[in-house]
């Protein structure tokens, strides 16, 4: 053990604290200010020139990698949201779920953002990071690839139909 990591421990963990829960608003700040001393006592050296400098990067480092999680949970749960819990046994809503299950990304996206969401064109533009008229194409080659999957039988539900109730 350090000698000296006590007395950091005591002197640093209130603002390594603050830091964070001004990084993070407050959800896990007690968590990532743990894992930054825990790192601290396995890895910092006992005659760093700055200690109080490598406990806050770390503490950053542990912040980003914290939020970059946050954003993937939240991905995760927006992709499940669209496409959902399965339905009252609809065929059709059925098949869309498994082809939307198996498009791009990015055609996922546009079409939760326009269809599910209800957002027009410019406002799926600004979160998709595109312009309006990118968003109007990206849509369109959404819709191709699920006409292109969508089942050929002569009864079948169209794709819309089924969107509308999914």
């Amino acid at each position: 053990m350090h000698s000296g990591f006590e007395a950091l421990y005591r002197e640093q963990y209130a603002g390594v604290l603050r830091y964070v829960d001004r990084r993070l608003g407050g959800s896990g700040a007690e968590d990532i200010t743990a894992s930054t001393f825990e790192l601290a006592l396995r890895k910092l050296p006992e005659r760093h020139p700055h200690p109080v400098g490598w406990l806050f990067r770390t503490a950053e480092n542990l912040v980003k990698a914290e939020v970059r999680r946050r954003e993937r949970e939240r991905r995760a749960l927006r992709d499940a949201e669209v496409i959902g819990p399965p339905a009252a046994e609809d065929p059709a809503v059925d098949t869309l779920r498994g082809i939307l299950r198996s498009l791009p990304r990015g055609h996922r996206d546009v079409l939760q953002l326009t269809y599910w969401d209800g957002l027009g064109a410019a406002d799926a533009g600004v979160v998709l990071g595109c312009s309006e008229q990118a968003v109007w194409k990206r849509i369109s080659r959404a819709k191709k690839a699920i006409r292109d999957a969508w089942p050929r039988e002569r009864d079948a539900t169209t794709w819309e139909e089924a969107m509308t109730r999914a």
